[in-house]
């Protein structure tokens, strides 16, 4: 396991495709978690 982290963060091929989605799926999670401590539910934003 460490082996594998470590293989990871030596990687310096630059992102990749997947990379840009984990990204764009935690950012995804932190919005939708600020909005809900913020007092607005999904029907508020979307409608």
């Amino acid at each position: 396991m460490f082996s594998i982290l470590s293989r990871f963060a030596r990687d310096d091929a630059g992102v990749t495709p997947v990379e840009y989605g984990l990204i764009a799926a935690i950012l995804a999670v932190a919005m939708t978690v600020a909005a809900s401590a913020a007092g607005f539910s999904l029907a508020d934003i979307v409608g």
